[in-house]
C-alpha cells in the first residue's frame, strides 16, 4: 500500500512539475483545511522525483495533519486568554522583520577586511582577554601498535630526547598516527581526547609537564606524547593562536556599530519628519 501511495505522488509529481495545475493532487484534510501537492511547492524541489522526495512529502503530510489536529484541540480546550496570541504574533514578526533588515544592510556596508595591524592593536590593547583558560602544550603524538619491532625504540628516543627528525621517519613507517600540531601550541585536553578513555586527567597533567613525557597503552596501542614546550594557565595566549578569535571580535564590533547606526538613523528621521511623537520628557 505504502508503495502504491508513493507511485500516485511521483506520478502527481511529474504532472505538476509539468505546469499541469488543474491536476494538482489532494494529500490530506483535516479539520476543515486541505493539503495540496501545489502548496509543497516552496518546500521541495519538484523536478527531480524520486522515492526518497516521495517518501519526505508522505512524511511531511503526516507531519502537517497531526499538527492541525493538536491545534485544533488547542482551540478547544484552551480559553479565549490563552488563545490570544496578537501580541506575541506581532512581537515575533518585528523581531523578524528588524533582523533581515539589519542583516541586509550589513551585507551591504560592512567591510570585511581585517588587517594584521588592526588585529595586533586590539591583542596589544587587551591582553587580559587571551589570557589562558588551560595549559598550552607544544607536543608529539604517537599512536602504535604495541606488537609494532620499532615501538620500544620510538619510544626511548622520544622519552631520552634523541633526534626528533629520526622519531619522525620512524613514525611515517610503523605509527598508525603521528601529529606534531604543525608545531602549534594547543590545550592540553586536546590532546588527552586522543588518549585511552580511561585516561587520568591530572596524572597525564601533571605526569606531561614534569617529566616532558608520557606513555600510556590500551589492549593494542602504545601511546607517546613528547612536550617541547609549555604555557602556564593563565598566561597570555599567543598571538598567532587567537587571530581568528581577535577577527571575529572585530566583525562583531562593526556589526553592532552599523546596526546601531541605522537604528539611530531610522529613529532620528521618524522624529525630524514627525512620524513619531514622543509625549514624555524623561529628563
Amino acid at each position: 500500500m505504502k508503495n502504491k501511495i508513493i507511485v500516485i505522488i511521483i506520478l502527481s509529481l511529474t504532472i505538476y512539475s509539468c505546469g499541469k495545475r488543474n491536476n494538482d493532487m489532494l494529500l490530506a484534510e483535516t479539520c476543515g483545511k486541505k493539503l495540496y501537492l501545489s502548496d509543497l511547492a516552496d518546500i521541495f524541489t519538484l523536478n527531480d522525483i524520486d522515492t526518497d522526495s516521495a517518501g519526505a512529502i508522505s512524511t511531511y503530510t503526516s507531519a502537517w495533519v497531526r499538527r492541525q489536529l493538536i491545534t485544533k484541540k488547542a482551540e478547544e480546550l484552551l480559553d479565549e486568554k490563552q488563545k490570544d496570541v496578537k501580541a506575541e504574533i506581532e512581537d515575533y514578526r518585528s523581531s523578524l522583520l528588524i533582523y533581515r533588515l539589519e542583516h541586509d544592510y550589513i551585507l551591504k556596508n560592512m567591510d570585511t577586511l581585517v588587517t594584521q595591524d588592526e588585529i595586533e592593536n586590539m591583542y596589544n590593547e587587551n591582553q587580559e582577554l587571551f589570557k589562558t583558560q588551560s595549559i598550552l602544550i607544544q607536543a608529539t603524538y604517537i599512536k602504535i601498535q604495541t606488537e609494532t619491532p620499532e615501538t620500544e625504540n620510538i619510544k626511548k628516543m622520544c622519552r631520552f630526547n634523541a633526534d626528533m627528525k629520526k622519531v619522525e621517519e620512524l613514525c611515517v613507517m610503523y605509527a598508525d598516527k603521528y601529529d606534531t600540531f604543525n608545531g602549534k601550541l594547543i590545550e592540553i585536553y586536546e590532546l588527552l581526547r586522543l588518549m585511552p578513555v580511561n585516561t587520568n586527567y591530572d596524572e597525564f597533567e601533571k605526569t606531561l609537564t614534569a617529566n616532558g613525557f608520557y606513555e600510556t597503552k590500551d589492549a593494542k596501542y602504545s601511546y607517546f606524547v613528547k612536550l617541547q614546550s609549555m604555557l602556564p594557565k593563565g598566561s597570555v595566549s599567543p598571538l598567532e593562536k587567537e587571530k581568528e578569535t581577535i577577527r571575529t571580535i572585530i566583525l562583531t564590533k562593526r556589526k553592532r556599530e552599523l546596526t546601531s547606526k541605522l537604528e539611530e538613523e531610522i529613529y532620528n528621521a521618524g522624529i525630524n519628519s514627525k512620524d513619531a511623537k514622543i509625549y514624555i520628557n524623561n529628563k
